[in-house]
């Protein structure tokens, strides 16, 4: 598979569903204001930091349920639509999942157990990120529904016991080859964001150890951008090598693809 696999014409897309419009988040949460590029339409300055963070953590109250404490200065600013409609793809109600770096928000984590009823094993290695998001799932009451686990640098070995089994191991993974810029709007620090000389080792070394803690007919799913060509093209061929079913979906966002990979255990 090359950079031609990934046309749109070639792989099925879908519209991410939901939203939550300007003029209701303005309407009932006006500290937003400040943060608007103009009044009439409202539209967003999605150049400033502190607007993204508001707008997203007011679509994970006001669409989710989710009272969410985002980390300001260097996070990535999680977006519970996208994360929502990635889970949409494929999670099966009441399953048991493994994700790997759930970040401080333990977003995916917590739409996972409050929407889709799944029991969630969410790893992380940030000391920082670990203390907020273990307070999340403390303030959404959902202490019962996931486990905040302390992977110390690790993937799977090593944290989870080797007679552990689930549905689905999930990952919105780091994908970059470097950080470019020395100040990234959507935040990310380098853990989050850069794996590999091609962006692909993280992916990668999920796979290779993730086999083992799935049941029978579970699952591997994780997002890559369309933008990060050279990521999409080193996991294809890595899948390639190894025995299992594949298939890819795009989620379109605005102008943005991202396409969502779905391996089945055979």
């Amino acid at each position: 598979m090359n950079e031609k696999t990934f046309c749109e014409d070639k792989i099925p897309l879908i519209k991410v569903k939901g939203g939550l419009p300007f003029p209701e988040a303005i309407q009932n949460h006006p500290d937003l204001i400040p943060y608007l590029k103009s009044r009439d339409p409202p539209r967003l300055n999605l150049k400033n930091r502190t607007g993204l963070l508001l707008y997203n953590k007011y679509i994970a109250k006001d669409k989710f349920g989710l009272d969410v404490i985002l980390e300001e200065e260097k996070a990535v600013i999680p977006t519970p639509i996208l994360r929502y409609n990635f889970l949409l793809q494929f999670l099966k109600p009441k399953s048991t999942i493994i994700e790997l770096g759930t970040g401080p928000s333990a977003l995916i984590a917590m739409l996972a157990a409050k929407h889709f009823g799944a029991k969630v094993f969410a790893t992380e290695m940030d000391p920082l990120y670990l203390k907020l998001a273990k307070e999340n799932v403390l303030r959404n009451n959902l202490e019962n529904r996931i486990s905040i686990v302390d992977s110390k640098g690790n993937f799977l070995d090593n944290v989870f016991p080797s007679d552990l089994k689930v549905d689905y191991i999930i990952s919105n993974p780091p994908y970059y080859d470097k950080i470019r810029f020395t100040k990234l709007l959507w935040g990310g620090k380098e853990h989050e964001l850069v794996s590999g000389s091609l962006g692909q080792h993280f992916i990668i070394q999920m796979i290779k150890e993730g086999w083992k803690y799935l049941k029978s007919d579970g699952k591997i799913a994780f997002m890559i951008p369309k933008k990060r060509i050279e990521t999409l093209i080193a996991v294809n061929e890595f899948i390639n090598t190894i025995e299992c079913e594949r298939s890819i979906i795009g989620l379109k966002a605005g102008n943005r693809i991202r396409y969502v990979f779905i391996l089945n255990k055979n």
